[in-house]
């Protein structure tokens, strides 16, 4: 009988309005963080073409934006089914010590997140430099981030309150070529102005490339430079790109440089 009862009350209770209530908020939390995630992308796209700058701002945003939307639906849950959120809230003084605690290193994490974000430190797709190895920066929330390293294509999620040392690479790219005083700098010229022409029309990456004329005179040579921005994540193969173009043109104008090196 008891069993039987029992049954009867579960069944009762799936057909309850505080049951239906909070298959409701659950809903419409779902469909709200939908709308909020729609919004941020719709109105960072219309501010800026930046598409670096979007996804990190929305990812900052949208998780902040999620804790709050959560903790809302779960009060109105709690309120639903009878429990005293009045009381739970005036108690938040003695929980907000505890759960500070609790999640302490958590919120160090989401300040420093913030601030990450506020003072542009970097963003989705910067080149960086971390504990001395340079990665790509392929995600970032308010709590963490995540690299892939340019040399070993591994994969690393840092906490952001451990972001601490991080430089970050500018897109200004320098290439420098040294050649012997026997060899003709009016032609030398004109093949690095060519092979800054054929950069900038072979890839869209590369901007400004421009022959910067001679940079310095020694007793090794004469050091010849090409200046040029590209993105810092696309910064390998725009160098690819130019090393490629680099060699036909030499091979062309029958020049065959002593050093070649390339400064960032």
């Amino acid at each position: 009988m008891n069993e039987t009862q029992d049954l009867g009350t579960g069944i009762k209770y799936f057909a309850s309005k505080p049951f239906l209530m909070s298959l409701a908020i659950i809903g419409v939390t779902i469909v709200v963080l939908y709308v909020i995630k729609q919004f941020l992308i719709k109105k960072v796209a219309y501010t800026t073409k930046d598409e670096q700058h979007k996804n990190t701002f929305n990812g900052v945003i949208f998780s902040i934006l999620q804790y709050i939307v959560v903790i809302v639906a779960v009060v109105s849950i709690l309120h639903q089914h009878g429990v005293n959120v009045t009381r739970i809230l005036a108690g938040l003084g003695i929980m907000a010590t505890i759960i500070g605690l609790a999640l302490q290193d958590t919120l160090k994490d989401i300040i420093a997140g913030i601030s990450i974000y506020n003072n542009n430190f970097y963003k989705v797709g910067d080149l960086i430099r971390y504990n001395g190895e340079e990665c790509d920066v392929k995600y970032f929330s308010a709590r963490v981030t995540k690299l892939q390293s340019v040399q070993t294509n591994s994969t690393y999620t840092v906490n952001n309150s451990l972001m601490t040392s991080v430089e970050k690479i500018k897109d200004s790219r320098v290439q420098h070529f040294l050649f012997g005083f026997d060899v003709d700098r009016h032609k030398i010229a004109e093949c690095l102005e060519e092979i800054c022409a054929a950069l900038k029309k072979e890839t869209s990456y590369a901007k400004d490339a421009r022959y910067e004329g001679i940079q310095e005179i020694s007793d090794r040579g004469v050091i010849y430079t090409i200046k040029y921005r590209c993105p810092a994540h696309r910064s390998e193969l725009v160098r690819s790109k130019l090393m490629d173009i680099t060699y036909d043109k030499f091979k062309e104008y029958g020049l065959l440089p002593k050093f070649s090196s390339a400064y960032r």
